[in-house]
């Protein structure tokens, strides 16, 4: 394997709390490729990852600056991933080491702690890019179709835009939308042209039963009036973001965020309004009350267009980040059928456990209920965690070291946005705090609590969403059981429990995320027992 490893200044705010060199001293001697750059996204810059990829015959590549939130939000982001994939890399050979937003900017008075840290995950980004294995990508036309959940005026909207480029549209409401549709004074032409025109078809009392799938090829069945109806379609509108019972049903079978209200949430509302972590699923922001009419049009616009640009292409390829499933170890006990929260485990006329990859959102539930270690996610495996928490415990930081486990749908952006609130406030935390960041509360094992302590950290935190919010519904609860077994053994270890700490957080709770890893430390000096076993 040829691995190229890229590090962004990012217009100095790295270089000007990290000593660089010092930072990928270890890294150079593992990679093909090494350049330090100024910014990652740089045009030039990324002609010259192109023309390496070609000529040092790179499969591998670590990114070595912004959050791997960057490239999930930012434009800049996602089109550096995609002209990397178009290159020929697969995207779960494309590493990011994040030194920037959890290194540089939380650290910027302790160059020699930062450097230290920066040169820890980054290594972890390297041992993680060398054992990479590729995912595999589904090609698909997308499908010119959209469900529309809720009947508002921005519905209406959405939908006249969408039917007049050519797609169909399905208008679903929990009550009698065609009427509501029919009644709307101020939307009346609109309305109009909806209801008269062939592409265009409205489900009332409508309640969603099942759905799977991804970009361009979602299939949906709605209950109605005692009849199932199913449908294929490209993309999903959520028309009514603060409908909690579209919201609850589009969560039981796909990926949607909500806020602490209980909307569903874009991945950015300055940003991308409309986006959300399902590039499949758009929503129309929730409006204010009064809101002039200019701008409840205006965001129906933006939640059409944005997927429009996502199915306005001849082919969309879906990456299969799933579960995997050791045929000579499974013994078909069903744990992980159990376990799933989507219904994406099954036991085959073999009587082997097998993966339904339309429905399987890898948060690693089942990998971590498997009585046997036949299950492992591809981008988040085994023994990468197991490697990377013996790997950060040899982190030559100062201190006390706390080992932090960083869900990614809420620990690592509220990990990121303490950036924002250490630049206001002043306030700090620690350069020996070591991040790992795992897909979900439910994907930790106890395994790599107990490996953290067997290998000499002082304390581990788990930072995780709050009840209710958890990407994949039953993550808390599932790690909830595991976690009151571990302190029972913990204290049986002589470990006071106290070492290991849960904090339910959200994605912008910047303050609270450095105020609890500063609780934790402070508490540590009070213990009388400590790493690895009795003092």
């Amino acid at each position: 394997m040829a691995l190229g490893l890229y590090v962004s200044r990012a217009s100095g705010k790295v270089d000007s709390a990290i000593d660089i060199e010092k930072a990928i001293s270890d890294a150079r001697d593992e990679a093909a490729v090494v350049r330090v750059v100024d910014e990652l996204f740089d045009a030039d810059v990324q002609a010259r990852m192109l023309k390496d990829i070609v000529d040092a015959e790179l499969d591998a590549i670590v990114l070595a600056g912004h959050s791997v939130q960057h490239y999930a939000t930012s434009l800049s982001g996602q089109h550096l991933q995609e002209r990397l994939i178009d290159a020929g890399l697969n995207p779960n050979r494309i590493v990011i080491a994040n030194i920037l937003e959890q290194v540089a900017l939380v650290h910027p008075e302790d160059k020699a702690g930062a450097t230290a840290k920066a040169r820890a995950l980054i290594n972890v980004a390297v041992s993680r890019a060398q054992v990479a294995k590729p995912v595999e990508g589904h090609s698909t036309e997308p499908r010119h179709a959209a469900l529309i959940l809720g009947v508002t005026t921005e519905a209406l909207v959405a939908a006249q835009r969408l039917l007049q480029l050519g797609y169909s549209v399905i208008l679903a409401d929990r009550t009698d939308g065609r009427a509501r549709a029919t009644e709307a004074s101020r939307m009346r032409a609109t309305a109009a042209y909806i209801l008269g025109h062939p592409k265009a078809e409205f489900i009332d009392n409508a309640h969603m039963l099942d759905g799977h799938g991804w970009l361009g090829d979602f299939e949906v069945t709605l209950h109605t009036d005692g009849n199932r109806a199913t449908f294929r379609v490209g993309g999903i509108v959520l028309a009514r973001p603060d409908v909690r019972e579209w919201i609850e049903e589009l969560r039981q079978h796909f990926k949607v965020d909500i806020d602490d209200d209980g909307n569903a949430r874009s991945i950015d509302p300055e940003t991308h309004p409309a986006e959300t972590v399902d590039p499949g699923i758009v929503v129309v922001p929730v409006r204010q009350k009064d809101e002039p009419v200019r701008n409840i049009i205006a965001s129906a616009d933006s939640a059409a267009m944005a997927l429009v640009l996502r199915l306005s292409v001849d082919t969309t390829v879906h990456f299969s980040d799933v579960s995997s499933v050791d045929e000579s170890l499974c013994g078909g006990c069903a744990s992980c059928v159990r376990t799933c929260a989507f219904g994406a485990c099954y036991i085959g006329e073999d009587g082997l456990s097998h993966v339904d990859e339309r429905r399987c959102r890898a948060c690693g539930k089942c990998v971590v209920s498997c009585p046997v270690g036949a299950r492992d996610i591809m981008s988040s495996p085994h023994d990468h965690l197991v490697g990377a928490v013996r790997s950060l415990a040899e982190a030559e930081v100062p201190g006390e070291r706390v080992l932090g486990f960083l869900c990614g749908g809420c620990g690592y952006p509220a990990a990121d946005s303490a950036s924002t609130y250490i630049a206001e406030s002043g306030t700090t935390y620690p350069a020996s705090f070591l991040p790992v960041r795992i897909p979900c509360g439910g994907r930790l094992d106890t395994i790599y609590v107990l490996e953290a302590f067997r290998a000499g950290f002082n304390g581990v935190v788990v930072f995780r969403c709050r009840e209710g919010h958890c990407h994949n519904l039953i993550g808390n609860v599932d790690m909830d059981r595991r976690i009151n077994l571990l302190r029972t053994v913990l204290r049986s270890r002589n470990l006071d429990d106290s070492r290991l700490r849960i904090v339910d957080i959200s994605p912008f709770e910047g303050e609270r995320f450095v105020e609890q890893v500063n609780e934790l430390y402070a508490a540590l000096g009070g213990l009388a027992n400590g790493k690895g076993g009795p003092q």
